[in-house]
C-alpha cells in the first residue's frame, strides 16, 4: 500500500499571505506610487514621454537648458498619494496641468503651450511605453508575495 502524506500548512499560510495582499492594497499602491514618480522623474531627465522626446520650448532653442526645467519647481512639486484601491500622482502647482496636456494660456489665451507630458500617464488615460508592464510586474509581485 502506497500512502502519501501533505502538509497544508504552508499552503494555508500562502493563501493566507494572498488574501491580505488583495485585500489590503496600500502596500502595492505605495509601491505603484513609487514607480510612477520614478517614471516622471526619467521623463524630465529625457525631455520625453516614453521615448518621445517633447518639442523644445523657445527658450530652450533661444538660451539653452532644459524644457520645463527653468526652476525645477514643476519636478519638484510632484506628489503622491495612497490607499486602499488607488494611487495617484500629479502637482501642486496651479501651471502644471498646462505643460502637461498643452493648450492656450496667458492674457486673453493667446500663448499656445504645446503638450509635454511628463506623468506617466497624458491627458487621453494612456500610459506611457513601458509603464504598464512595470506596474503589472509591481501588482504581480505583490500578490505573489503570499505564494
Amino acid at each position: 500500500m502506497l500512502e502519501i502524506s501533505l502538509d497544508a500548512s504552508q499552503l494555508e499560510h500562502g493563501l493566507s499571505q494572498l488574501l491580505k495582499n488583495a485585500t489590503d492594497t496600500r502596500p502595492v499602491m505605495r509601491a505603484i506610487a513609487t514607480e510612477m514618480v520614478s517614471l516622471t522623474e526619467d521623463n524630465f531627465e529625457s525631455e520625453g514621454w516614453g521615448g518621445q522626446k517633447w518639442k523644445r520650448s523657445r527658450r530652450v532653442a533661444d538660451n539653452g537648458g532644459k524644457t520645463l526645467q527653468l526652476s525645477g519647481r514643476i519636478a519638484a512639486g510632484i506628489s503622491t498619494q495612497i490607499g486602499n484601491g488607488f494611487a495617484r500622482i500629479g502637482s501642486n502647482k496651479k501651471y502644471a496641468a498646462i505643460h502637461h496636456l498643452g493648450g492656450q494660456a496667458g492674457r486673453g489665451r493667446k500663448v499656445k503651450i504645446e503638450p509635454r507630458p511628463y506623468l506617466p500617464i497624458n491627458g487621453a488615460g494612456q500610459l506611457q511605453k513601458g509603464a504598464e508592464s512595470a506596474l503589472l510586474d509591481i501588482a504581480l509581485k505583490s500578490l505573489s508575495k503570499g505564494l
